[in-house]
């Protein structure tokens, strides 16, 4: 469990450093959006209390979920980043896997870096078993490519697992943010 905070930490941190143009503008609406509310509570309060426990209700679930859409919202048009896996090449005498592939800035901003994602699966046939082993991964990696990449402008990159024995069938996916 300690493990999921301190990964949690990293990613906000990294998320907060890279604030952006966008971000402020986002978060700014979101504010603002709140503060109607609440004033909008205020002047009801007295009239229409059950109106204003609803709106009380409502601001509470945008407190908590609206910073996780917008940022979902922001990654998908501001910041799209297209992974292509390329290659996947398991080693015999070195016991590593190498994964390589692409990157792709689709977004409408320059990135400065990315943090790209890899995990490695079992594939079993039982599907049960399967939708198990896609929460835990075998192995997963996360490297930072510190390169500026700019609109359209697609980057290569090369992910080592060292050590990997595991000798059944698997997959992997990548997943990358980009600021």
């Amino acid at each position: 469990m300690s493990s999921f905070i301190a990964h949690l930490k990293t990613e906000f941190l990294a998320y907060k450093e890279a604030f952006g143009l966008y971000d402020y503008a986002a978060f700014g609406w979101l504010l603002f959006l709140f503060l109607i509310i609440l004033v909008l509570i205020l002047l009801l309060a007295r009239k229409k209390p059950r109106l204003s426990l609803f709106l009380v209700i409502v601001v509470l679930l945008l407190l908590f979920v609206a910073p996780f859409g917008v940022k979902y919202f922001l990654d998908q048009t501001v910041r799209k980043v297209d992974v292509v896996l390329d290659n996947s090449a398991k080693l015999q005498y070195a016991s590593s896997l190498i994964v390589t592939g692409h990157l792709s800035n689709e977004g409408k901003v320059p990135y400065k870096t990315c943090q790209l994602t890899t995990k490695v699966f079992k594939i079993d046939s039982n599907k049960y078993k399967n939708a198990l082993n896609s929460l835990k991964p075998l192995r997963k990696k996360t490297i930072l490519l510190d390169k500026n990449l700019s609109k359209g402008q697609t980057m290569t990159f090369k992910v080592v697992f060292e050590k990997f024995t595991y000798a059944g069938e698997y997959n992997i996916t990548l997943d990358a943010v980009c600021y």
